[in-house]
Order: C-alpha cells, then sequence, then structure tokens
C-alpha cells in the first residue's frame, strides 16, 4: 500500500508536467495560426488590427494560465500533502487503501476539471478567431480600395500639377509677351511724339511761306496795278504779263 501512495504523487507530477507541455503546444500552434493570418497583411491597419487580437489573445492566455497555475497549486499542495503524509505517518498511521483511492479520485477528477477548462479556453480562442478572421479579411479589402483610391488621387494629382506647371509657363510667356508690347508701345508713343513734333514744325513752316507766297502774290498786284497805271499815263501798250513784272520789278524801288 505505502508504494502505491507513493506512486500517486508521481503519477499526479507527470501528470501536471504532461498537461504544461501539452498547453505550451496548444499555445504555440494557435500563436502560429494568428501568425499565419495576419502575416499576409503586413500595412499599417491590419498591423493595428493585429495587435489588438494578439494583445486580446494574450489577455485571454493570461487568464488561463492564472487559472491553470491556481489549479496546479492544488495538485502540487496535494502531491507535497502526500508526499508528506507518506513520510511523517508511521506504520500504525498509514492511510488506508480506500482513502488513498478517494483522494486519488478526488485528484484525478479535478485534473479532470482543469483539462476541460483549458479545452473550453482553447475552444473560446478558436471562436475568436473564426471572428477575427473576416474582420481582418475585411479591412485587408478596405485597405486594398482605400490604396486604389489613393493611387488614383496621386495620378490626379499628377496631371493637376503638369496642368498647373503648363498653365505657370503660358503666363509667364503671356508676361513677356506683355512686358515686349509695352516696350514697343512706349517706344511708338515716343516716335508718334518726335513724328507730331516734326509735323508740327513741318505746318508752322509751312503756313510761313504760304504768308510768304501771299505776299509776294500781293506785291505782284500792287507791281502790275502800278505798271498798267503807268502805261496808262505814258500812252504806251500795255505789256505782258511776264515783262511787266520784270519793269514792275525794276521800277518799283525808284517809286518807293
Amino acid at each position: 500500500m505505502r508504494e502505491k501512495e507513493r506512486k500517486i504523487p508521481r503519477t499526479i507530477h507527470a501528470a501536471a508536467h504532461s498537461s504544461r507541455h501539452r498547453v505550451r503546444q496548444k499555445e504555440r500552434r494557435v500563436l502560429a495560426e494568428v501568425a499565419g493570418i495576419l502575416e499576409p497583411v503586413g500595412l499599417q491597419e491590419e498591423a493595428e488590427l493585429q495587435a489588438r487580437v494578439l494583445e486580446e489573445f494574450v489577455k485571454n492566455s493570461r487568464k488561463k494560465d492564472k487559472l491553470l497555475c491556481s489549479q496546479l497549486q492544488v495538485v502540487n499542495f496535494l502531491q507535497n500533502f502526500l508526499a508528506q503524509e507518506d513520510t511523517a505517518q508511521s506504520p500504525d498511521t498509514l492511510v488506508s487503501e480506500d482513502t488513498s483511492r478517494q483522494k486519488a479520485s478526488e485528484v484525478k477528477e479535478q485534473w479532470k476539471e482543469l483539462k476541460a477548462t483549458y479545452q473550453r479556453h482553447v475552444e473560446a480562442i478558436k471562436c475568436g478567431l473564426t471572428q477575427v478572421i473576416p474582420q481582418v479579411e475585411e479591412a485587408q479589402r478596405k485597405y486594398t480600395e482605400l490604396q486604389e483610391a489613393y493611387e488614383h488621387l496621386q495620378a490626379k494629382k499628377q496631371e493637376v500639377v503638369k496642368k498647373q506647371e503648363a498653365s505657370q509657363k503660358k503666363w509667364e510667356l503671356h508676361q513677356k509677351n506683355l512686358q515686349c508690347l509695352a516696350e514697343i508701345t512706349a517706344k511708338v508713343k515716343e516716335l508718334k511724339a518726335r513724328t507730331q513734333q516734326k509735323l508740327d514744325q513741318s505746318n508752322q513752316e509751312l503756313e510761313n511761306l504760304k504768308q510768304q507766297a501771299e505776299q509776294e502774290q500781293d506785291k505782284l498786284r500792287r507791281n502790275k496795278t502800278y505798271l498798267q497805271l503807268l502805261c496808262t499815263l505814258q500812252k504806251k501798250p500795255l505789256v505782258s504779263e511776264a515783262k511787266a513784272e520784270d519793269m514792275g520789278n525794276a521800277l518799283l524801288p525808284e517809286s518807293l
């Protein structure tokens, strides 16, 4: 019987160690599934979602680890209790075989409850991942749409920039043409002013010449009249206008 009681703590310890090993393996598989789901995304929005999913998973894992740790502490306590009982009891006060079996059965039931609880937690994590996967896919689809819209806007922006650059070049050319036109206009105005000044001078000279011509014609008429009068007084025939003009010019200084 003592040999059986010694085997019970060893069995519990081995079962606890095996359970912890299986728990770690399942955690690794779940983390690998999460990493496999979120790895193709590789973008900022999906990275944030991945961080939130991992954070929630870590929180749930910590809760389960705490529960598992508390249950393992119970198992450890029972293991230590049985070990102490095995070393402290004398042959006369040994626990009966039925009592040992009852304790072993209780420990086995606790272990089953612990395993069932862990299994429920694993199922809850898988269920949570099943709900998260469509959200990740939807986020990836929205990101693809946003990326396409962003690329479309970038192309539009490039077109607008090119049009703006072309408009800027046209505006600069227009300003240059306006400047050249202003310079030409200024030169034309200056030339027009000079031409107008020369024209005014020419008009003034022409007016002076007209006045001189009128004076000469008036003088010629007076000479002609004087010559006719002179011929009449002297009873001489009239001469031609050319001769009269020559004679008038010759006689005019004497008469004056």
